[in-house]
């Protein structure tokens, strides 16, 4: 399966028989102008939502009218499985009740899991419901808009993939000034093992992900 990272926490996955999974495709809003670029047009089988913030759900933007996938349940798409699990969002929006779906999408293999804008504190539930993680999307920037730096930390260790990839930060040319949001540089200098990959799109298979965990850090799509 191919993963093409798109910025901010929008991905791209794109299975052996040609199943386009598109998760969390990113906008302005009237009130938040957070990003210089329109989201590319981007042609998907799915578009999965993780919850009903302007960065996280820009569906109108897409072409055609690819299916739209939102809060829980199972779905299989050819090769490709899509599980969403219920939980909270973080912070503010979280006390105030805003759900957050969690999704897992399962191909040749390897398991993805994307957790949107989530807490860290997951219920055991959702996480029985989560299960083997082989690479996880993790939102973590240094101005900790949504999780501390321990808060990352934990859930990245109750989880437990062998690949990490951190979402939701600052990109420069991508994310503007007014979003406050920061790098995660000084999160990444924490780490044990950071691949800064330099590429935008990866091809995974299970014989790849390494034995330790890493953090892969992706440039994203420009245009």
């Amino acid at each position: 399966m191919i993963l093409t990272y798109y910025g901010h926490c929008a991905f791209l996955w794109t299975s052996r028989t040609g199943i386009r999974v598109l998760i969390d495709p990113y906008g302005n809003s009237a009130q938040s102008f957070w990003f210089l670029r329109v989201f590319p047009q981007i042609q998907a089988d799915v578009v999965l939502v993780t919850h009903d913030h302007f960065d996280h759900n820009a569906i109108g933007v897409l072409p055609d009218t690819p299916s739209v996938l939102r809060g829980p349940g199972s779905f299989t798409f050819g090769d490709t499985v899509v599980r969403g699990i219920g939980d909270i969002h973080s912070g503010n929006s979280g006390q105030r009740g805003m759900q957050n779906t969690i999704f897992m999408v399962e191909s040749e293999g390897v398991r993805y899991c994307h957790i949107g804008d989530n807490r860290h504190n997951i219920e055991n539930e959702a996480m029985y419901d989560i299960g083997e993680v082989d690479v996880l999307m993790v939102t973590v920037d240094d101005s900790r808009h949504l999780l501390s730096y321990d808060q990352v930390n934990q859930l990245v260790e109750r989880i437990d993939p062998k690949v990490v990839v951190p979402m939701h930060y600052y990109i420069n040319g991508l994310t503007a000034d007014s979003s406050t949001l920061e790098t995660a540089e000084r999160w990444l200098a924490t780490q044990d093992t950071v691949k800064l990959l330099a590429i935008n799109s990866l091809e995974i298979e299970s014989e790849d992900l390494p034995s330790h965990r890493e953090v892969w850090v992706f440039e994203p799509v420009e245009k």
